[in-house]
């Protein structure tokens, strides 16, 4: 199974862009050459959907790895921030509402040549574009590890929907990792 597209990118949600401060980078060596080898970054493009942008300058979404950042946020984002964002290289593409249109976003990412995007999380950017039927395809790695617990994240946060109102999928591949867990792929139907 290739989850790793020519054109892949990654994107992540506000509460864990700025809670977790992801690096988004290829850990692999050799797969960071292999990118190299064939013209492009070490690292895939970084793109962070947040209604405020307060991102520390010195965060590992920033600073971590060589790698095009972009930012789409609000008009609750300062505008010092923005400029503080944009003198550090990143793209910020501010919407003009409340709330950061995820269908105008899509546009902007096929404009600026996405073809294939990996959203990391959290679960509320997963479910909004599960909701929004912005999703193609959904991966899920089941970890042989349970933690749990009432705070513990999912992969789909929200508001939810009535059971009749579910989004139906078709399971397309599983296969088996090494550490003992298992890659399921579905496709939205």
């Amino acid at each position: 199974m290739n989850c790793a597209p020519r054109r892949m990118r990654s994107l992540v949600g506000g509460r864990t862009l700025l809670e977790e401060q992801p690096k988004l980078t290829v850990r692999s060596e050799a797969l960071r050459e292999g990118r190299i080898r064939q013209g492009r970054s070490p690292n895939p493009m970084k793109v962070g959907v947040v209604t405020v942008a307060d991102i520390p300058k010195d965060s590992d979404f920033i600073k971590a790895g060589d790698a095009r950042l972009v930012i789409f946020t609000t008009p609750q984002t300062s505008i010092s921030q923005v400029e503080q964002l944009r003198a550090l290289g990143v793209e910020v593409f501010v919407n003009d509402s409340a709330r950061v249109d995820l269908r105008k976003m899509m546009r902007t990412l096929k404009k600026i040549g996405v073809d294939h995007l990996m959203v990391e999380g959290g679960g509320t950017i997963n479910f909004e574009l599960m909701r929004l039927g912005l999703v193609d395809e959904l991966l899920i790695y089941v970890s042989p590890m349970i933690f749990g617990g009432a705070n513990a994240p999912t992969p789909a946060d929200g508001f939810g929907l009535p059971r009749e109102d579910a989004m139906q999928t078709k399971l397309t591949d599983a296969e088996r990792w090494d550490d003992g867990g298992v890659l399921l792929k579905y496709k939205f139907l």
